[in-house]
C-alpha cells in the first residue's frame, strides 16, 4: 500500500522501491515493455490500480511500512446508521446512542469500543476510520 501511494501520489520512482525484509509476496514495481525497457506507464498504471483496490487514494499521507494494521492490532472501518444505535458494551449493557454524527466519529461510540479494548484513533479526523488497541 504504502509504495503504490507514493508512486502514484508523489511520482516515486518504482524502480527506487527497496525490496522489504521477509517479503513472502514479491511485487514488481518496475514494469517492463515488450522489448524488456522500463515502462514507467505500466509501472505508475500499475500502482495506480492498487492505490484503487485498496481505497487508499484519497489519503493525504501514505500508508505506513510498520503500523497497528502490520501488527495485527487495527483496523479501518467505516461506520454510520440511521436513527438510533442500540449497541452491547462489552459488559453486555445496552447502550442507546442517538447524538450526531451517527459515524465512527461519535464520541458516545467511542466510548463503547474502549469497553472491548478497541480504542478510536486519537489524531481526531486525518484517520476517520482508524482503531486500534491504543488508539495510535
Amino acid at each position: 500500500m504504502h509504495w503504490s501511494w507514493k508512486i502514484v501520489k508523489t511520482g516515486y520512482d518504482p524502480q527506487q522501491v527497496p525490496s522489504y525484509p521477509g517479503d513472502v509476496i514479491k511485487i514488481q514495481w518496475a514494469h517492463t515493455s515488450e522489448s524488456g525497457a522500463f515502462d514507467q506507464q505500466a509501472s505508475v498504471q500499475a500502482a495506480r490500480a492498487m492505490v484503487n483496490g485498496y481505497g487508499i487514494s484519497g489519503l493525504n499521507v501514505a500508508p505506513a511500512l510498520n503500523s497497528r494494521h502490520t501488527q495485527k492490532q487495527a483496523i479501518d472501518m467505516n461506520i454510520s446508521w440511521a436513527g438510533t444505535l442500540t449497541i452491547n458494551n462489552a459488559s453486555g449493557t445496552a447502550v442507546t446512542i442517538s447524538s450526531d454524527p451517527k459515524t465512527g466519529m461519535n464520541s458516545e461510540l467511542h466510548t463503547v469500543g474502549a469497553t472491548y479494548g478497541v480504542i478510536k484513533f486519537v489524531g481526531g479526523n486525518s484517520d476517520k476510520p482508524h482503531w486500534s488497541n491504543d488508539g495510535h
